[in-house]
């Protein structure tokens, strides 16, 4: 049953989404005389435009399991290119690395510090992270975002008798921003869902981004039940992160194709402006996924409140 309703939501959705609303994503869906766009284009399939979506999905589960500071590291999607054919997860322009980070109950890691930018969110478990002796200890729980610049120690400790369990991605490409704060944890128990949705049902907490220094904007996303995303495709050189978080079962629309991701998983939208992309929730709970998004900075939002300014020549 919930492969037919997938597959029906989606074929209703390729069908019936404007053609050019699907490029310009976020742009506005009525006309200046406040009547609706009607115009009715089916874009094309995945087998007409090319595109082999599995190339830019990741799940932790199908890769080998790497350490850093004594953390449990299995990768999801990985530095590539986008743009030509290549292998599965090897499509990130603008991140190195985005991994299924763990650590095992009451363990801790070293005192280890990175060369890249560094991003955690806690999906599952408990504990603490500090800078070093002396610093400031920050609690971890679910929903706890930490972003860490170049240079910063990390030492991560296990407090509960389940593994604690954390999305990690990594970076170098910051198109030239200084990121302000060694350490900075965000809680986003505590900020409010925004009153204002996007693309039909997306509900945000915004944690990270620009007036942090860095070249990302990172929110966790709530998908109401039963309810999946308004699909729509980005143009070249945006890159657009969904990471399914948690141990229930998601899915997530790529063009005419669905794929399901049990647990967690992740895609990147394919910036070829054709093929659109969802993130559907078929569960009787809300959902979470992160979204990580790098624009152009150079692209203008028509009609989206504190729409990006070009930048300057």
């Amino acid at each position: 049953m919930r492969n037919i309703i997938a597959l029906s939501c989606a074929f209703i959705a390729l069908n019936m989404f404007p053609y050019g609303s699907a490029f310009a994503d976020d742009a506005p869906r009525t006309k200046p005389d406040n009547s609706f766009y009607t115009s009715i284009t089916e874009l094309p399939s995945n087998q007409e435009s090319g595109v082999d979506i599995d190339q830019f999905m990741g799940y932790p589960n199908n890769s080998f399991t790497r350490i850093f500071n004594g953390l449990l590291m299995r990768s999801m999607l990985r530095a590539g290119n986008p743009y030509k054919p290549g292998p599965a997860g090897a499509v990130l322009e603008y991140r190195d690395d985005l991994s299924l980070a763990t650590l095992e109950p009451h363990y801790e890691t070293g005192q280890k510090a990175s060369q890249e930018i560094t991003f955690y969110y806690v999906q599952d478990g408990t504990g603490h992270i500090d800078t070093g002796p002396g610093s400031q200890v920050y609690d971890l729980h679910k929903g706890v975002g930490i972003l860490l610049a170049p240079g910063t120690r990390q030492h991560f400790v296990n407090t509960g008798d389940n593994q604690l369990s954390m999305i990690m991605l990594t970076w170098t490409k910051n198109d030239g921003l200084t990121v302000k704060q060694p350490i900075k944890v965000v809680d986003s128990n505590t900020i409010p869902l925004s009153d204002r949705r996007a693309h039909w049902v997306h509900s945000g907490k915004p944690m990270f981004g620009e007036s942090d220094g860095v070249n990302v904007s990172i929110s966790p996303i709530l998908i109401p039940p039963v309810s999946y995303a308004g699909p729509h495709a980005h143009p070249k050189t945006v890159e657009e992160i969904w990471v399914k978080v948690g141990a229930d079962t998601g899915y997530a629309i790529l063009g005419s194709e669905i794929r399901e991701i049990d647990g967690t998983g992740a895609f990147l939208a394919p910036p070829n402006g054709l093929t659109v992309h969802s993130s559907m929730n078929l569960n009787k709970s809300p959902q979470i996924w992160l979204y990580i998004s790098r624009r152009n900075p150079n692209e203008t939002r028509p009609g989206w409140p504190g729409a990006l300014k070009p930048a300057k020549k």
